[in-house]
């Protein structure tokens, strides 16, 4: 069994994903954007078609707005907001001033977390007159979320219309990632218009309308899936279908999975804890799928699949 020194590279696999050449040169060159009215109006001079300023829109705030750690590590930022209010008229005023407020702060402070992205993301959208939602949910982005539903919706992204229809797009995850406690700014052009197809795979929306329009899978199904990375999901291999978040161990201690769609892709499983990862066991089986499989060490309760020496998707062991 082969084996190579684990280190992580940030490099990215091959990907497949949507074109902003149209958008950029036009897009850096915007200075002193302070506020949604100065965005949306920047916008509509430099864009005749709605797609291309959407493309602007998602391109701006994943380059101008840093994730704010410090704001998601509050203790205190998931307290619920209480107010009272004695008509319908009334309440909606006293949220949208809510909304305001976080989207002022949001374009001031260059910082924010998923609901200063969605926020300013929709309010642009309305002011340039195309159809638009907020959409909260549930997103996984660690292992420690396999088969562990949480109560409460923990992420924020947008619905748009365009065409007559509905795509999905998520700025927060489109402008980085956070790596050993600090925020790494990596534009990603995945999380732009999320293909239907692998939109169940990392976001569920909390109302079953915004789910029905893609497909559907309850909220047990969606947390017993692997994690999947976000270079992965750019790609074309899948894992074979159904393919859970815990892999079982056989008789002879092996773990398998099916992939499909491998060419000349370097495959390695890795193991939390062990600093080695290794070649597993690989079979045809037809077409461009394969069978990988490998025994697992003892005590070992997590591994990694490795895609050209970069983590792909993560797994659980039992």
């Amino acid at each position: 069994m082969h084996r190579f020194i684990l280190v992580f590279f940030l490099f990215t696999l091959h990907s497949f994903s949507q074109d902003f050449s149209s958008v950029k040169e036009k897009v850096n060159a915007y200075k002193g954007i302070s506020t949604s009215e100065k965005l949306a109006l920047q916008l509509k001079k430099d864009f005749k078609s709605n797609e291309n300023k959407i493309k602007a829109l998602y391109y701006w705030l994943t380059n101008n707005i840093r994730y704010d750690l410090e704001e998601f590590y509050n203790p205190n930022r998931e307290k619920v907001t209480v107010f009272r209010y004695q008509t319908l008229e009334e309440r909606e005023r006293k949220i949208k001033a809510m909304n305001d407020k976080i989207i002022k702060e949001t374009l001031l402070r260059r910082r924010a977390v998923c609901e200063g992205y969605a926020r300013t993301f929709a309010d642009v959208c309305t002011l340039l007159n195309i159809e638009n939602e907020v959409i909260t949910g549930y997103v996984r982005a660690s292992i420690n979320y396999i088969n562990k539903p949480l109560e409460q919706p923990n992420h924020a992204w947008n619905a748009v219309k365009l065409n007559n229809k509905w795509i999905y797009i998520d700025a927060t995850w489109g402008a980085g990632f956070e790596f050993n406690g600090k925020w790494l700014k990596k534009f990603n052009p995945y999380f732009y218009n999320i293909p239907n197809k692998k939109y169940f795979k990392t976001h569920l929306p909390e109302k079953s309308v915004w789910r029905l329009r893609v497909g559907n899978i309850d909220k047990q199904k969606f947390y017993e899936q692997p994690i999947l990375s976000n270079d992965f999901l750019s790609t074309n291999i899948e894992l074979s279908e159904n393919i859970k978040g815990v892999l079982r161990k056989d008789s002879n201690n092996k773990i398998q999975f099916n992939l499909k769609n491998i060419e000349s892709e370097e495959i390695f499983i890795g193991f939390l804890g062990i600093s080695t990862a290794f070649t597993p066991a690989i079979e045809p089986i037809k077409n461009n799928e394969i069978s990988v499989s490998i025994e697992v060490p003892d005590n070992v309760r997590e591994c990694f699949l490795l895609i050209n020496r970069q983590v792909a998707v993560q797994f659980l062991v039992e």
